[in-house]
Order: C-alpha cells, then sequence, then structure tokens
C-alpha cells in the first residue's frame, strides 16, 4: 500500500473511505450510485464524512463521478485497483481443496480469470472443516465446497452462507468405493474401513455405506486411500473418482459405484460459501463470478482446450 494511502485509512475517515470504497468495487462503469443521504444511513457518519470520502477516491483516481442534475450520480470511469487499496482488507482471499485433479484445477482456473481485474488470491487446503473454519473466522472471505458441507455447516449453526452453487459434477464427478479384496461386493463386517475426519463429504458417505455393519474405521487422509489399500492397511475406502482415474493405478483393487441410498448430488456439487452479512463482498463476488462463465472454463480445462492456470 503507498505511504499515503496508508495514512489515510488509519486515519477517522479510513473506515468511511474502505467502506464506500468495497461498495464501489461491486458496482460498475455506468452505474447510478445511490446519494449521500444513502450512505449516511448505511455507514451512520456524517454528510460531510460521505463527501470527504468521495472526494478522496476521486482524487486519488479510485473513481470519477458523472453528476446529472435530478437524474442522479454515475459513475464515469472507475479503476478496480485503486478502489481496492483503498479497502483496509485489500485483497481477496479464497480457499479450496487441493487441486489434484482436472475439476479442482478447471475450477481453480475460472476463478483466476473471473477476478483477474482484483487483486486475489487463493489458498489451497484439504478438509472442509477446516476451509469452512477459517472463513467463518474471517481469515479467508470465500471457500470452495461441496453443497453437502456447506448446508452441514449452516445447518450445525455455523456462521456462513452460500453465494453461489454451480450444479452437480462441478465439484467432481462422484466418489466411489475401493475395495482391497477384487471378490469383494461390498462392505462386510470384520473390513477396516478408511473414516477422514476433516472431511465431511467422505465421513458422511463411508457412514452411509457402512450403515448396518461391524467394521473398524481407520482415521486416515481421503488421498492415502489408495496407498493404504495396496499396503494393506485398511480393506475398504470412499474414493474421489476423478483423482482415481487421472492419478492412480488400482491394480487389483476393486471399483463399485454407490447407491441412490448412499449418495446423492450434493456431494458432487460445487458451491462457494462466505461468512453471513458480508453484503459487498456478495454483491462484488456476484458481480465477477457467474455459474456459466465458471462451468465453461471448467470444461475447458477438463477437455484439454485450456492450459489451467492458479
Amino acid at each position: 500500500m503507498k505511504p499515503m494511502v496508508n495514512k489515510v485509512l488509519y486515519q477517522k475517515k479510513g473506515v468511511t473511505i474502505s467502506n464506500l470504497a468495497m461498495d464501489l468495487l461491486s458496482k460498475n462503469k455506468g452505474d447510478r450510485i445511490p446519494p449521500v443521504a444513502y450512505y449516511q444511513q448505511e455507514f451512520r457518519v456524517s454528510r460531510g464524512t460521505i463527501q470527504n470520502a468521495f472526494s478522496y477516491l476521486q482524487e486519488i483516481g479510485a473513481v470519477a463521478l458523472a453528476h446529472h442534475g435530478h437524474q442522479g450520480t454515475y459513475i464515469e470511469d472507475m479503476d478496480y485497483g485503486k478502489l481496492q487499496e483503498s479497502c483496509v482488507q485489500q485483497k481477496i482471499l479464497g480457499i479450496m481443496p487441493l487441486p489434484y485433479s482436472l475439476t479442482y484445477e478447471g475450477f481453480a482456473t475460472a476463478i483466476y480469470e473471473q477476478l483477474n481485474s482484483l487483486k486475489f488470491n487463493m489458498a489451497y487446503a484439504r478438509g472442509a472443516v477446516g476451509r469452512i473454519e477459517l472463513v467463518e473466522s474471517g481469515t479467508y472471505q470465500f471457500a470452495v465446497v461441496s453443497q453437502y458441507a456447506a448446508s452441514y455447516a449452516i445447518a450445525s449453526g455455523k456462521d456462513v452462507e452460500i453465494l453461489q452453487n454451480f450444479g452437480p459434477g462441478s465439484y467432481l464427478s462422484r466418489h466411489v468405493l475401493l475395495l482391497r479384496d477384487p471378490k469383494a461386493e461390498g462392505i462386510e463386517d470384520g473390513m477396516r474401513v478408511a473414516y477422514d475426519d476433516d472431511s465431511l463429504d467422505q465421513s458422511k458417505i463411508t457412514s452411509n455405506v457402512i450403515k448396518g455393519h461391524k467394521v473398524e474405521l481407520v482415521n486416515l487422509r481421503t488421498q492415502q486411500t489408495v496407498a493404504a489399500l495396496h499396503g494393506d492397511v485398511i480393506d475398504a475406502g470412499i474414493c474421489n473418482y476423478d483423482d482415481i482415474v487421472e492419478n492412480h493405478h488400482l491394480g487389483n483393487l476393486k471399483m463399485i459405484s454407490l447407491s441412490e441410498r448412499d449418495y446423492d448430488y450434493q456431494f458432487s456439487t460445487a458451491v462457494i460459501l462466505i461468512r453471513k452479512g458480508n453484503i459487498y463482498l456478495e454483491e462484488l463476488m456476484r458481480k465477477k463470478i457467474t455459474v456459466e462463465d465458471t462451468l465453461r472454463i471448467l470444461d475447458e480445462v477438463k477437455n484439454g482446450k485450456r492450459e489451467p492456470y492458479y
């Protein structure tokens, strides 16, 4: 951040400048902006403070306004980079699963492509539980998780909400059950079954498929399942089908599709999750990220028509 911007943001009017800049980030060139009275009520500050904030943003070239009398004030030009520099939270940070499949690579590429006019960075971490907690704490502004994980978090009282839903197949193709014994037909009593505490999806699906059976749960990461099966550490485990076909040699392992009783579309559906009540981020993200463009770019990466970039 430039020294002058830094100094202003930590003065009394800095919070108003930051709030106003965040609001303007969610708008487009040519948009009509609300009157000063609206921002007075929204930010709970005086008319003069709002006017000073607008003046500051215009002076640094973050926004140019055109006044049309009784028709209102319109955005004549805007610089997203300078607007973002004027926010206390200068960089948008997202977090999603480790990109170990083409679907995840495609999704990451789509987000980067659509947020390319902003200062943005993505982190990658396994386990929806941790990613959701990082959004709720404000460490990250959004997370990519499955619809099931998001719905579970919301039902559990987490202070988060779903911003965008990208439909079945956008998170992964499907999950499957892998068995060490090629002659086995499914889960049997006495089996050692992989169980990932950090993965809401894997743990829930595992609970579904073992229902009615007496098994030993072995706590390990989902990505370690294939190696654990080959190493005779476990007898069965739920895996991401995309990861298996792209990154593993199954050998004699048996792969079984899951029944509708044990599996539904929510596990394969990607959503973007944000902290509840962040209306400016919500407006900005909705403007920049669309379901249509995300799925188009994701499909191009999966089909080799676009190099992944993230």
